[in-house]
């Protein structure tokens, strides 16, 4: 699902400006990379983030947002809250003119603890097309369950950290059915 009438340009200079501040603020890098690393990974992260808003609020969901700063903690409790359910949203660059599909693999990080997080939705963001779309969701439980590897065994890079990995087709591309989920356990 590609995110409609996104301002992509606009939201890039906003996730810059924001993950400036978060690696300012103190966000820990789990890498080992240099400062300008760690602001262009932030920066992937948060455009994935307005997105993923941007979508909410187009559906009229309502939402809270983990806005603490990170000098006293590593990485954020969730992106989004939602009826009490903790919601990461999670996209990778995508590379290729390729579209994304279920034979596709993502990794998780280990040290994130995949279920911490009650949903994870999994996206891409092409900056070719100007472009961002989440492919589906999957319970963080379920992340758990998967392997921990090395290395991406679908494209074959190294991956940064020990990740669980898992193919895309393990995701659920119903979002309806994720809010219905979400809505319902509240009752």
């Amino acid at each position: 699902m590609i995110v409609k009438d996104f301002d992509f340009t606009r939201a890039s200079k906003t996730s810059y400006e924001r993950a400036e501040i978060m690696v300012k603020g103190g966000l820990h890098s789990r890498f080992n990379l240099s400062r300008k690393e760690r602001v262009e990974k932030a920066h992937l992260g948060c455009l994935g983030e307005l997105a993923f808003e941007h979508f909410l609020r187009t559906k009229g969901i309502a939402y809270k947002l983990d806005d603490q700063s990170f000098e006293n903690r590593n990485s954020d409790e969730f992106d989004f809250l939602i009826n009490d359910k903790k919601i990461d949203a999670k996209v990778a660059k995508k590379t290729t003119s390729r579209d994304p599909n279920d034979n596709w693999t993502y990794g998780y990080p280990q040290e994130q603890h995949p279920a911490t997080k009650n949903y994870v939705v999994v996206g891409w963001v092409d900056f070719e097309k100007s472009e961002i779309g989440f492919y589906g969701w999957i319970t963080g439980q379920k992340i758990a369950t998967f392997p921990v590897v090395e290395r991406n065994s679908y494209a074959g890079y190294r991956y940064l950290t020990p990740n669980h990995e898992f193919k895309w087709g393990e995701l659920n591309k119903d979002f309806e059915s994720l809010f219905n989920t979400i809505n319902n356990s509240s009752k």
